[in-house]
């Protein structure tokens, strides 16, 4: 699926990177991160648990393809406001977001955590 294609998903925002990227915060992602509710209307996916601190549910899935997309199944969705056809979380969600990981994440996260919010901080 393209990206294009995923935006049309109605319970599907676009979050981390891609979203600091669409937020002209940052100028490159590595991978596209979206929240979605559920799995309709995606294809070529493969599907997983986690008990990582960045799923609150631990449903995750992905799609290999380039860029890869990390989808994080939760139960609902973050703020977010078009951008460019596309659904992205904002800057004060994102803010809260790592606010509250950031103290359940592995040791190799956080600097990239406060990374992050020292980008979003400074723009919000």
């Amino acid at each position: 699926m393209t990206l294009k294609e995923l935006s049309q998903k109605e319970d599907l925002i676009f979050v981390g990177g891609f979203a600091m990227n669409m937020h002209r915060l940052k100028e490159t992602y590595g991978d596209v991160d979206v929240v979605v509710t559920n799995l309709n209307g995606i294809v070529d996916y493969i599907e997983y648990k986690t008990d990582s601190a960045f799923s609150s549910t631990g449903k995750r899935a992905f799609i290999n393809s380039n860029p890869k997309v990390d989808i994080f199944i939760e139960n609902s969705l973050p703020e977010f406001e078009l951008i460019d056809g596309y659904k992205v979380q904002t800057i004060k969600s994102m803010i809260e977001y790592y606010e509250r990981i950031y103290p359940l994440v592995k040791e190799y996260w956080k600097p990239h955590i406060k990374n992050k919010l020292k980008i979003l901080k400074w723009t919000g």
